[in-house]
């Protein structure tokens, strides 16, 4: 009983010939001409269509999976404006995908319906469920509970929201070589394998507690009874102002908002999409509800970097004493732009943990599903922003 994993990289211009070359050199890093399975994360710079059409025609018959991102991650580092695919050959690991529909809709029914179709397969020994919803539409706390509607409370989802490359426009979901938005692609891993997910951020709270008096979904109008932005003002004075302006995003990398959780040592992070200058309300990349306790966040590269590190070890804990075969990596555009040039040191300190000859792939996204307690006791899964997850997969 064995497990083949190959990953193949491309940044040709032409999109069709990117997809082709993406695909033969995961299959040839792979070892076999045919895999059960390829995970996919693309630039929005490449025609979405023909990039898939090219993967197609080197694996026709193969499942695929994935998402368009705002940057890809392999085991050398991270990358832009390119294609990166996993191939997964198995004895051991089994396998089921699928796709929700119309998250902007209706998102808990979007992961019921991918929940629903995974569950067909009846494959036994369910370990985990990855997820690719969209972005930029519909509610991704809300496909994780659909979801779980299905799999259960506490059964472990982990993955990335599609991103379009920070144009904040349109994301696409990639699922049996067809090309989706407002969806949510997933793949359900089964069998005699270990799945270990580690997720940390590194922010730590700053000042007092607030709470959201009032606020519809996740936009904060409200804390304490004072309008949203008022919480920044209070704490960067004139500095604020230029938050008006449009430049709350950079700030909110810095200074997200955190909710406690209940028994765990991680808060939930929410980064700051934009700020209403009139009403002061706060529009936050995930749900916030109206009632909820929150901290102003404080972060820097350092503690950002000891996170990573972290998750990883949180990862490969969770599945010893077997060693990973693969690792997945999902991690906020936010930290990309958090580090800046040094973001290579996220990926090598991860590397450092998993080891140097474990294949790694992932992407850059907005947003990231994964649970938050630590590795005895996997709990719940959640919507994160500006957070590091690790999936380490053994499956030999």
């Amino acid at each position: 009983m064995a497990t083949w994993v190959g990953v193949g990289h491309s940044r040709q211009p032409d999109s069709y010939r990117a997809g082709q070359e993406a695909a033969r050199k995961a299959l040839e890093k792979m070892g076999h001409s045919r895999a059960d399975l390829m995970l996919v994360f693309a630039s929005i710079r490449f025609d979405q269509e023909s990039l898939l059409r090219g993967i197609a025609s080197v694996a026709p018959s193969t499942w695929m999976c994935g998402c368009s991102t705002a940057g890809e991650i392999l085991s050398e580092g991270p990358s832009r404006r390119s294609v990166a695919i996993m191939a997964i050959r198995s004895d051991t690991l089994q396998l089921a995908t699928g796709v929700g529909m119309r998250m902007s809709l209706n998102s808990r029914l979007a992961g019921q319906e991918l929940a629903s179709q995974v569950l067909q397969a009846k494959i036994p020994n369910p370990h985990g469920m990855i997820l690719f919803p969209d972005g930029l539409t519909g509610n991704a706390a809300e496909v994780i509970r659909g979801v779980q509607d299905r799999l259960g409370l506490s059964f472990p989802i982990v993955g990335g929201s599609a991103a379009d490359d920070f144009s904040f426009t349109r994301t696409y979901q990639y699922f049996q070589g067809t090309l989706y938005s407002d969806a949510v692609g997933g793949v359900l891993l089964a069998g005699p394998i270990a799945v270990g997910i580690g997720a940390r951020h590194g922010w730590r709270p700053l000042g007092k507690p607030r709470r959201v008096t009032r606020g519809l979904a996740n936009i904060v109008q409200e804390l304490d009874g004072h309008t949203a932005v008022n919480l920044y003002e209070t704490y960067f004075g004139r500095a604020a102002e230029s938050l008006k302006a449009g430049a709350l995003a950079d700030m909110s990398i810095l200074y997200p908002l955190g909710m406690p959780i209940p028994g765990e040592e991680e808060y939930l992070l929410r980064n700051v999409l934009r700020v209403d200058p009139t009403t002061g309300s706060l529009v936050y990349a995930g749900e916030i509800p109206e009632g909820s306790e929150v901290r102003l966040m404080m972060g820097s590269k350092e503690r950002a970097l000891e996170a990573a590190r972290k998750a990883a070890e949180q990862a490969v804990l969770s599945i010893a004493p077997r060693t990973p075969t693969f690792a997945l990596v999902f991690s906020s555009c936010s930290r990309a732009r958090l580090f800046g040039q040094r973001a290579g040191e996220e990926i090598a300190a991860i590397r450092q943990v998993l080891g140097r000859s474990v294949p790694i792939i992932g992407f850059y996204d907005y947003g990231e599903q994964a649970p938050l307690s630590a590795a005895g006791f996997r709990g719940l899964s959640y919507l994160h922003n500006e957070t590091l997850v690790v999936c380490a997969v053994s499956a030999n």
